[in-house]
């Protein structure tokens, strides 16, 4: 099977990337805030294009222009960022430096030592970081907020059809690349039913990963499900059971339980009845799916002290601290997760650190990069927790601090911080930093409350 040589051959690689970033042009010369949808779709389906495109020229091409559109994409996102830069309050300005110190540093270092690669990884950070910009640039607008929720949400639906359609049927280009990045055997038998479900994604974690992220909101508030409802809520839920990934089910469950107790009790009721249903559901869905492998990856749940999977994310921790504390200045972007593993079409890189989150941002970043990174997050925790203490509480607020700690400990699983398993928390993030509507709402209700006593 041979390899892409760039030139005439792969000139399809050129004309698909460029149809999927005209629209994104003309998204930004609008100024719309549509271009996050829009970002959104093309972060999640790109892969899955690239591997159709490659598969109809019969050549794996590792550096595809396609995987690079979500960089572009972003990229105008950014622009829009910047051109209003100076709307944004001092206070979120300061978060918004970080970050770009904190990327600037890891790119630099990763153009060095990974070359093409940290381009790569550095769109799995860009796109996220800008939906965030933007998100506080519209200043709490609620009507924005639900729209791009659930654009994510219908994203996740129609990830999960294809899920089960590649589950059942093994489409051929899935198998082509498949083999050509060597994941025959880690991904499962290329047989129906046999291969673990990785949808329009490069892997099957950061498939599960956006999956769970994108239906937390919807299990949590009928104002970000869809149109059908919990159809859609169900479909999602089966379709990470075909991942394997275990980490995106405790991801699930830590949220529903950590919204109704960092909201004084509002809905737990709601809460434990879904936990409830959804343990009844997903027993009932495992017998009628007649998957030993499913069967025997949740029982682990029951004892994962004993677990191979957890043993191992021990060793890598213990060895992974070891390697940080050793070079402060960080391997750069590109030297782990996608952009050092999957862009390459190899597993031999420095990507196993990526099995502990915080590691492999460190491991990346370098001691001042990863500084400024985590830094800036609690920049915005502690903005929170000082417009709560003010008065401040409303459902978004309260979904973010969720997603913020259950986010927090999932990180200890993997860097989800990258790519779209985070467009969800991202856009929470930025609403959450800059409620304007929301505050000047309180201002204006104290003011009312004010004028009897003053009267």
């Amino acid at each position: 099977m041979g390899r892409a040589r760039f030139g005439a051959a792969h000139i399809m690689d050129w004309i698909v990337a460029f149809l999927i970033v005209v629209p994104a042009f003309v998204l930004y010369l609008k100024h719309s805030t549509w271009i996050i949808d829009y970002v959104v779709w093309v972060t999640v389906f790109n892969r899955g294009i690239r591997r159709y495109v490659d598969w109809l020229q019969g050549a794996f091409n590792p550096f595809s222009p396609i995987s690079l559109t979500p960089l572009v994409v972003s990229g105008l996102v950014f622009l829009m960022v910047v051109q209003n830069y100076r709307k944004f309050p001092p206070s979120f300005q300061k978060i918004m430096r970080l970050f770009a110190w904190a990327l600037a540093i890891a790119f630099g270092v990763g153009l060095v030592r990974n070359q093409l690669a940290a381009v790569y990884a550095l769109a799995e950070y860009v796109a996220p970081i800008s939906i965030m910009c933007m998100a506080a640039l519209a200043g709490g607008n609620e009507k924005i907020l639900d729209r791009w929720v659930k654009s994510i949400g219908w994203a996740a639906v129609f990830a999960s059809i294809y899920g089960w359609y590649q589950y059942y049927t093994i489409p051929p280009w899935d198998a082509f690349w498949v083999r050509a990045v060597g994941f025959e055997g880690y991904l499962g038998k290329l047989k129906p039913t046999e291969m673990v479900v990785f949808s329009t994604m490069a892997e099957r974690g950061p498939f599960a990963g956006f999956l769970s992220f994108a239906v937390i909101p919807m299990l949590i508030s009928a104002r970000w499900r869809n149109v059908t409802g919990w159809g859609s809520v169900a479909l999602i839920l089966a379709t990470i059971l075909l991942t394997f990934v275990r980490t995106s089910l405790i991801t699930i469950i830590l949220a529903c339980v950590l919204y109704p107790l960092l909201n004084r009790g509002k809905n737990t009721l709601r809460m434990v009845v879904l936990i409830c249903v959804g343990a009844v559901g997903a027993n009932y869905f495992l017998g009628k799916l007649s998957s030993e492998r499913v069967n025997k990856r949740l029982r682990t749940l029951s004892n994962i002290s004993e677990d191979g999977s957890y043993k191992g994310r021990i060793i890598i921790a213990q060895r992974g601290l070891a390697a940080t504390l050793k070079n402060p200045i960080g391997t750069g972007l590109g030297s782990s997760g996608l952009g050092g593993r999957v862009n390459t079409g190899t597993m031999d890189s420095a990507a196993e650190i990526g099995d502990n989150g915080y590691l492999s941002i460190i491991f990346s970043f370098g001691w001042v990069g990863s500084f400024c990174f985590f830094y800036a997050f609690y920049l915005v925790w502690a903005r929170v927790r000082a417009m709560e203490r003010a008065g401040l509480r409303n459902e978004s607020l309260m979904m973010f601090k969720a997603l913020f700690i259950t986010g927090a400990v999932v990180l200890m699983a993997g860097d989800w911080l990258a790519g779209p398993s985070s467009a969800v928390f991202f856009i929470f993030t930025g609403f959450a930093a800059n409620p304007k509507i929301a505050i000047e709402r309180m201002k204006q209700a104290a003011a009312l409350r004010a004028r009897p006593a003053l009267a």
